[in-house]
């Protein structure tokens, strides 16, 4: 058995500072560098894998927000409407999958970036940082299962009238355990060169079944329990869909994505990303939609 500890830092101004925002900030920050780091390895443009990653982040996070007051506590919105606008006031993984994942299909579309070969370095980065965001919510306790005589359970304090205290799943340990166990076999199956998909395919693939067997653990028991349609809880329905997008991945032709390293620099040196923010702040005349316009501008033969 584990013990319930209380990772609450400090109060600023009021506020209370959690260990939760730390590690999840500390994720995110991860992430990108692995991301940039292995999109190069691969023959992304840094630029480029910078440029999606940060609105990405911001996406999967307000969609993340709406998910989880929209699908799992829809009571709370009758209670106060406001509560849509406080993004730290509930968070949902597969919404922020969903916001991610709709961030990059519009942007890879509108700046002719290749989505396979993103979306696997992406995974590759969320492995890594979702060990840091499954740690944060190891540390906030913010989803008890069921009671169990598990030896990594934790002891609980009572969570309302109709819950003691007693030893419970910790589902954000468990599931903090398991992912580390996944990132490993990611990053050993990724050392090679693979066919651009197979990456994010294995992770889906893996990720799905996990977080569905570990959803029917969630209690039920607590004053607010998570909102069931047709006796599964929204992220179960998701990983259904996500199992079958990974298993497509994993068998459809796909050419191979070869370690050929960083792309040569842009010719334009005014091509330059924001270094704060990756935004690019000029007409992107060294990336691939910038690229036509030179050619037009030089009156090069279209390809």
């Amino acid at each position: 058995m584990i013990p319930y500890f209380d990772f609450r830092l400090e109060d600023h101004l009021g506020l209370p500072i959690h260990l939760f925002g730390i590690l999840v900030a500390i994720g995110v920050l991860l992430g990108d560098r692995i991301v940039v780091r292995e999109g190069e390895k691969r023959g992304m443009d840094a630029r480029d894998v910078r440029y999606l990653n940060i609105r990405m982040v911001l996406g999967g996070f307000v969609m993340a927000h709406l998910v989880s007051v929209i699908f799992y506590f829809p009571e709370r919105i009758k209670e106060s409407p406001w509560i849509l606008l406080n993004l730290w006031s509930g968070l949902s993984s597969f919404g922020g999958f969903l916001g991610a994942a709709l961030t990059y299909l519009y942007l890879t579309k509108k700046e002719k970036i290749p989505r396979l070969p993103y979306a696997d370095v992406v995974a590759l980065g969320l492995a890594v940082g979702w060990i840091f965001g499954r740690l944060g919510c190891t540390t906030a306790h913010d989803h008890p299962g069921r009671y169990t005589t598990f030896f990594l359970g934790v002891h609980y304090p009572p969570l309302g009238m109709n819950s003691p205290a007693g030893v419970r799943h910790d589902l954000g340990f468990d599931e903090f355990l398991l992912t580390i166990v996944m990132t490993a076999i990611l990053f050993a199956y990724a050392r090679r060169p693979r066919p651009a998909g197979r990456i994010i395919g294995l992770f889906a693939t893996m990720y799905a079944p996990i977080r569905f067997g570990l959803d029917f653990l969630r209690a039920t028991d607590v004053p607010r329990p998570d909102e069931r349609y047709a006796g599964l809880t929204p992220a179960q329905w998701a990983c259904m869909a996500a199992l079958g997008v990974g298993i497509w991945l994993l068998v459809r032709p796909s050419p191979m994505l070869e370690f050929t390293g960083p792309p040569p620099p842009a010719p334009d040196e005014q091509d330059r990303p924001d270094k704060k923010t990756g935004a690019r702040t000029g007409k992107k005349t060294g990336s691939k939609s910038g690229e036509k316009k030179s050619e037009s501008a030089t009156d090069a033969p279209a390809a």
